[in-house]
Parts: C-alpha cells; sequence; structure tokens
C-alpha cells in the first residue's frame, strides 16, 4: 500500500489499499513515532466487543443487571480476547470488523420507517467497508453468513418492509463491488499483476501445501534451475530472494505439483469427502488451536438452543440453523482446500459467537414474556441465560485465563528480547552508506518491530517474508545499484548479510549456497555487533 503513496510501510503491504492509503497519510503527517498501525488494529478488535458490550446494556432495566453484564464481559475479554490485542494480526482484525457488520445487519429491523432505517444501516455498511478495506480476502470468510442472514430476513419480509431489504441488500453489493474493485484497480500494472500471482503460489507452498520433495522432483527443480542449496535456504530458513530462479513461474509450477500430490494421496471423491469430514469433526472437538473461543461458541449453541425452547421463540431455531450451515460451508471449503490456519478459523467462530449472540438480543432470549396478555412484558430471567453464564464463566477460567497467562508471558519475554532489535537498528542507521541482507533463520521476529520511531526500510530488506520479488523490492534494489541480491552482495562493496549467532543452528547453509552457484566464494565476517542483552550478530561478506 505504501508503493502507490510514496510512503511504503512495511506492517501495511499486504492490506487493502483503503486501509492502507489513510494509514499511510497518517505516518506521513505525523512520521514513525506514532504507532498508527497498532491504533488502528486494536480499535478493529475493540469493535465487536464495544458493540455486543452495548447492545447488552440496553437489555438490561436494574443496576445490578448492569453490574453482573460488566463483570460478565470484563471475565470474557480477559480469557478470549486479551490474546487477539497481544498478538495483533490484520487478518483477524478483518474478521472482527466484519463481525460487527454482521452484528449489526441481524438487528436491523425491516419494519423501520424508510429514513430510519436507512440511517440505523449505515454503521453496518461503514462496518463492512472497513473490514474489506483490511483484507477482502478474509471478509470473504464471513459471506456465507451473510448471506444466511440475508435468506433469513427475506423469509420474514413483507410487502411494506421488501424495499428495506432490497436497499440494504444492494448498498451491500454495492460497498463488496466498491472495496474489492478498487484493490484490483490500484494493481493493474502487469509487475503487479504477477507479483499477486507469485504470492498466491507461494501462499500455497508456504503456509498450506508445502514444497515438493527435492529427491523426488529433482529433475523437475533442476530443469528450472533451482539448486540443492537454494532449495534448502528457502524450505528450511526462508531466504527466497537470494536465487533469481525462484520467480512466479516456477513457484507456480510447483505450487501445482503440491496440490497434486495432496489430491492423489485421496483418489477418489467418496474417500476424500470422507477424510475432509473427520478432519472438520477432529479440528472442531479435539484440537486445540482455536481454544478458548470454540468452547464459548459451542456453549452458545447449547444454550441459546435451550433458550429459545424455553421461551417458546422457535424462529431463534430457524436462525440457529442457518448460522450451522454457514460455519459447515466456510469448514468445508478450507478443509477440502487444506487452509485452515489459526488466523482463518478463529474468523469463523467470531461470526458465530456475535450472531448468537444477536440472537440472544433480537428475541429478548433471556427473559421469558408473559404469553397470556399477548404482550411483551418481560416476567423473569430465564433459568437457561443464568447457567449460560455459569457456564463461559466456568469456561473462561478453566481454558481461557490459561491461555491468557501463556501469551502475557509469551509477549513479556519478547519484549525483553526486541530490545536487541531497536539496538540493531542504531546500528543500521550508523552506516547509512552500506546495504544489508536480513538472513531470515532467526531474524524473522524483526518483521514486527523495525517500522516504529524510526524510518523503515532505509538500508535494509528482509531475504523472506512476503514482500520480497514485489515490484517495491525490485525497485529498492535497482536504487541501490543492483538488480539481484547476489548481484549485489558480489559486486557491490557496501552490500552485506546480517546473521543471527544461535546455539541451535549455523549458518552453513550459506556457504552452500555460495559455493555451488559461485564456486570459490568464501563468506567472511567483517563486523560483529553484540546487544546489550546479549544477541549477537555477525556482518557477512561474500567474496
Amino acid at each position: 500500500s505504501g508503493e502507490m503513496t510514496g510512503n511504503p510501510e512495511p506492517h501495511m503491504y499486504y492490506m487493502g489499499i483503503i486501509s492502507g492509503f489513510v494509514l499511510s497519510i497518517l505516518y506521513k503527517i505525523t512520521g514513525n513515532g506514532i504507532p498508527w498501525f497498532g491504533i488502528f488494529i486494536c480499535a478493529s478488535f475493540s469493535t465487536v466487543m464495544l458493540l455486543l458490550l452495548y447492545k447488552s446494556l440496553l437489555a438490561t432495566k436494574r443496576v445490578w443487571q448492569s453490574v453482573t453484564v460488566y463483570l460478565f464481559y470484563m471475565i470474557v475479554f480477559c480469557g478470549i480476547f486479551y490474546q487477539y490485542f497481544a498478538k495483533p494480526q490484520y487478518t483477524l482484525a478483518t474478521g472482527f470488523v466484519g463481525g460487527a457488520s454482521l452484528f449489526l445487519l441481524f438487528l436491523l429491523n425491516e419494519e423501520e420507517e424508510m429514513k430510519k432505517y436507512i440511517l440505523k444501516a449505515l454503521p453496518f455498511l461503514i462496518f463492512s467497508l472497513w473490514s474489506l478495506g483490511i483484507r477482502d480476502k478474509a471478509f470473504f470468510m464471513l459471506i456465507p453468513f451473510f448471506g444466511m442472514v440475508f435468506v433469513g430476513k427475506l423469509l420474514d419480509t413483507k410487502k411494506n418492509t421488501f424495499k428495506n431489504l432490497l436497499i440494504s441488500g444492494l448498498s451491500f453489493a454495492f460497498v463488496l463491488v466498491f472495496a474489492v474493485g478498487i484493490n484490483k484497480a490500484a494493481y493493474l500494472s502487469e509487475d503487479w499483476k504477477e507479483f499477486k500471482s507469485y504470492t498466491d503460489a507461494s501462499e500455497q507452498l508456504c503456509d498450506y501445501e508445502g514444497f515438493p520433495d527435492y529427491e523426488t522432483h529433482k529433475e523437475t527443480y533442476e530443469n528450472m534451475g533451482i539448486k540443492q542449496s537454494s532449495y534448502e535456504a528457502i524450505t528450511r530458513h526462508y531466504n527466497i530472494i537470494m536465487d533469481p530462479e525462484v520467480n512466479n513461474e516456477n513457484f507456480t509450477k510447483l505450487a501445482e505439483i503440491s496440490r497434486k500430490e495432496r489430491l492423489e494421496k485421496e483418489p477418489s471423491l467418496p474417500v476424500r469427502i470422507t477424510s475432509v469430514i473427520k478432519t472438520i469433526v477432529r479440528y472442531n472437538l479435539f484440537e486445540y488451536q482455536d481454544r478458548p473461543i470454540n468452547i464459548i461458541v459451542y456453549l452458545l449453541y447449547f444454550f441459546v438452543l435451550l433458550m429459545a425452547l424455553i421461551s417458546k421463540k422457535y424462529k431463534a431455531l430457524r436462525d440457529i440453523g442457518f448460522i450451522i450451515v454457514a460455519r459447515m460451508f466456510d469448514w468445508f471449503y478450507l478443509v477440502w482446500n487444506g487452509r485452515f490456519p489459526f488466523r482463518v478459523t478463529q474468523i469463523i467462530y467470531i461470526a458465530e459467537l456475535v450472531l448468537l449472540t444477536a440472537i440472544i438480543i433480537k428475541y429478548e432470549l433471556a427473559f421469558i414474556s408473559d404469553k397470556k396478555e399477548n404482550t411483551k412484558k418481560k416476567i423473569g430471567i430465564n433459568p437457561a441465560a443464568v447457567v449460560l453464564i455459569v457456564a463461559i464463566t466456568a469456561a473462561v477460567i478453566r481454558f481461557g485465563f490459561p491461555v491468557m497467562k501463556k501469551n502475557y508471558e509469551s509477549i513479556k519475554g519478547f519484549r525483553e528480547m526486541s530490545v536487541c532489535f531497536v539496538e540493531l537498528e542504531d546500528y543500521l542507521e550508523d552506516h547509512p552508506d552500506n546495504f544489508y541482507f536480513f538472513d531470515m533463520s532467526h531474524l524473522y521476529y524483526m518483521e514486527e518491530l523495525l517500522s516504529f520511531e524510526k524510518k523503515p526500510y532505509e538500508n535494509y530488506v528482509y531475504m523472506g517474508s512476503w514482500m520480497p520479488n514485489s515490484p517495491w523490492y525490485n525497485n529498492k534494489m535497482k536504487a541501490w545499484g543492483f538488480e539481484t541480491p547476489t548481484e549485489g552482495l558480489l559486486e557491490k562493496d557496501n552490500v552485506y548479510i546480517i546473521y543471527q549467532q544461535v546455539d541451535f543452528d549455523t549458518r552453513d547453509f550459506l556457504d552452500y549456497y555460495f559455493e555451488e552457484h559461485f564456486p570459490g566464494t568464501k563468506i567472511e565476517v567483517v563486523d560483529t555487533f553484540v546487544s546489550s542483552n546479549g544477541f549477537v550478530y555477525e556482518i557477512l561478506k561474500p567474496r
């Protein structure tokens, strides 16, 4: 996104052009002293929690009820939502803002007078655009849920309410087309199209399918010009850009080989469908990656169903069924394609959580109404609602708090360790005439830290991550007088590799790579930097 505004920001590179443009402007105005990206992501996470809390408080009539709701939400925040703030991730931020949009859409009342309805529909549309503006691919995970909500509303529509529903539906479609269209329009040039194709293949190889085995496909790799040392540098050390043969064309071919190998393991359709179902069951019931939010969602399903039966609000059962249909569509798609990491599956649970909560609010399931008088007078608390609060609190204490503690300790340790990265940046600023490539074996953590307070990417780039082979990377190297990392390292006196020493690994793979590609080349340690917390960095020069 920074490429479009002239002020590249590493954190925003894969965000939608809308969010990236706004944030780049803020960074341009204030510099890097204010962490706008972090503020933006935390605000995105907060939308769902604030909406759920606000709507829940509106349903309370007594002070003790409000206090109970506040305390309950505090417990839930600490036990469930803390992890999203501790380790912010923009794909999940997309899910949260999209969840807020879902929540608002579900609670829209089509029987409102048109002008009032349009005004109340605006926040739903704004949150939709906000979510799409972060990452449209992640937003697409919510489309089945949006579809089911619209189906439910269509079944309930009357002649006098159809216009309102049509307005919200067409407006949502316009927002969707606008956001996706502007993202595509921003990257219409051939170099960006090629990079997008490369990114899709890289995502499939690095995140999902894995690379084809080198020995098994040795002839294929050799025909591509990818040697054994390049394969090891990529797959074991995440150093992607040293070899010019690691490009869109070859990555696309390798991704297709990996996909075929996965499909050949389950050749028949019935076998594959059975395997997908088994995987879905395993991940939903026995895997720990989605705890504790999955447990909370399962409790909500059970008790919302029970509350609807006790309250005799049977239409709520239909809406619960719609949510289940949407979730199964997402799960089947993800498992069928082998793409279900934490950051993706969590979006499904977020959608379920907000919609099940919306069902409680819309149908007033927390209370039992006086049906005899044909009124909506609330005459008592639904006992299932009380048990639900107790059950969720118990689940949060049992499963959520340990996760919170683990995340806290992890981030605390990470922050203590990050001192070395800040000091390394100082080292880079002290050598502004040199250009550095970061070896990705152990320096990948820096991606989350090297953009605050200082100007990002002044004289260094990563040899891995998601930005290599992008037009911006290529332009960056050309500006320093070379087109490939090896050209710069071998022909320029001021281009170096930074390697972090660790006890459990060595840099032998770098020696192997240069010896295989450029026989007689030796790697020299020209400088060493030791951080105050004991990390040792070698400044390497191949000669």
